[in-house]
């Protein structure tokens, strides 16, 4: 269907003799439509304005409107509504012309305003060149992007179920509309259900020899084996890049992976699922240049002075810009400023590059925001005389400036007073207050019986 917003808008235009007199304007377009011979309703041309994201070609084609057919209103109408079930246009205009050369159709559109990029997570039997061509052959308006609402992802689903039928892969497609970590929605992932695919080995291409070792490692460390481009870009996020992060190559990237179909004899006795493709994953590395430190500079730092700062931090001029490291040392400064309440406290770095001399200058930037206090301390699931004698261990009093770190300190000495015949369990919370500044902390006790 098409969106609420989307309108179209009628105009018939009869070319009329000259010479031609009639009682009536109605009656003489009705008459000039029927003299005029069978060629005029041939669709000659058909001209598209207002769309900045489509050819005209694949707008044509999207509407099922055919050069040279016979057409008619009707079939501009159809034409216009199938456009609108799309969900590419929130606004479409047409008009049209009849005259003894044929019809000539005019569309006006105007894009819809945001589109989300298509990702295809586990289509291993075909490559995302194919993926995307074969798609581009049944769905005029797909460029790699989908539009928020309307039937386009429907049909994209359509397609590639069509290809795993012809594949001969027994398995379904579904997509979602995937969240990022904002909670907007960022992405169309289509994937493939009831088909296990597991990989049996990741190699990679352009690593250096003294990394390959550490990469291939990581790689072997990849839990349950199972592929996805999802589960490839965690362990090139969070395994793979620091290995070449913490050895001053800051630029490092690695490519889409590549996963080939294998076949791998079941060994005996397992039993393993009729479901099951086997793939080997290549990933190509382009480490870049490697950087050394040549300085490091920190700015919007008041509460805790730069030498203090600079001796947490044990990165120095002409040594390896290992950034890993330096990722570790912030997060003990920014434990250090929590502990004295700044707890929104954050610290940017601002990396500048010289590549001729291949060295990098790193500015780390402290926001240190406000001062935050102790507010209320609430205990639950407790009876009143163990809530009093915990109150009474914990420090802080309210108003005092809060400590991020006395939390986890005070949870150990806690535990040394709960009864210990049974195991408890608690759930701390602890809440920022923007208005007031303050930190409500809710401690949860759950307790059971021993096995």
């Amino acid at each position: 269907m098409m969106t609420a917003s989307a309108r179209i808008l009628l105009a018939t235009l009869l070319v009329v003799p000259a010479t031609l007199r009639l009682g009536s304007t109605q009656t003489a377009q009705s008459r000039a439509a029927q003299e005029l011979p069978d060629s005029a309703h041939k669709l000659v041309a058909v001209k598209v304005t207002g769309t900045k994201r489509y050819s005209p070609d694949d707008v044509v084609a999207a509407t099922g409107l055919q050069i040279g057919a016979e057409v008619s209103d009707d079939d501009f109408k159809k034409a216009s509504r199938r456009l609108g079930d799309t969900g590419a246009f929130t606004d479409i205009a047409y008009s049209f012309s009849y005259s003894a050369a044929g019809t000539k159709l005019e569309l006006k559109l105007v894009d819809s305003p945001k589109f989300l990029p298509a990702h295809f997570e586990d289509f291993v039997w075909f490559t995302d060149d194919e993926l995307r061509r074969r798609i581009k052959e049944h769905v005029a308006l797909f460029d790699g992007e989908l539009p928020l609402s309307g039937r386009l992802p429907d049909e994209v689903s359509d397609v590639l179920q069509a290809m795993l039928v012809e594949k001969g892969v027994p398995g379904y497609v579904t997509y979602l509309r995937a969240e990022g970590p904002s909670g907007q929605i960022e992405s169309f992932n289509y994937s493939v259900s009831e088909v296990l695919i597991r990989i049996r080995n990741i190699a990679f291409t352009g690593a250096g020899a003294s990394e390959l070792p550490a990469l291939e490692a990581a790689a072997q460390r990849m839990p349950d084996r199972q592929y996805s481009h999802s589960r490839i870009k965690i362990l090139v996020e969070r395994q793979l890049l620091p290995i070449y992060y913490a050895r001053g190559y800051l630029k490092a990237s690695f490519g889409a992976p590549q996963p080939t179909g294998v076949k791998e004899a079941p060994e005996e006795g397992a039993d393993e699922p009729k479901n099951l493709t086997v793939v080997d994953v290549t990933l190509a590395v382009t480490p870049g240049q490697q950087y050394k430190l040549s300085r490091l500079e920190w700015s919007g730092n008041r509460e805790i002075s730069t030498e203090m700062l600079q001796s947490m931090v044990r990165f120095a001029p002409g040594q390896l810009a290992n950034t890993v490291q330096l990722s570790d040392n912030l997060a003990a400064v920014r434990t250090l400023y929590s502990s004295r309440g700044y707890i929104n406290a954050s610290i940017t770095p601002q990396a500048q590059f010289d590549d001729a001399a291949g060295t990098v200058a790193i500015r780390l930037e402290v926001k240190e925001d406000s001062v935050y206090h102790m507010g209320d301390l609430e205990f639950r699931g407790l009876d009143n005389g163990l809530t009093a004698k915990l109150r009474a261990a914990w420090k802080l009093r309210q108003g005092d400036v809060y400590d991020a770190t006395y939390l986890r300190q005070y949870l150990a000495e806690a535990n040394k007073l709960l009864p210990a015949a049974l195991d408890w369990e608690v759930a701390p919370h602890a809440t920022a207050n923007v208005r007031d500044k303050t930190v409500d902390v809710d401690l949860q006790y759950s307790a059971k019986a021993p096995r």
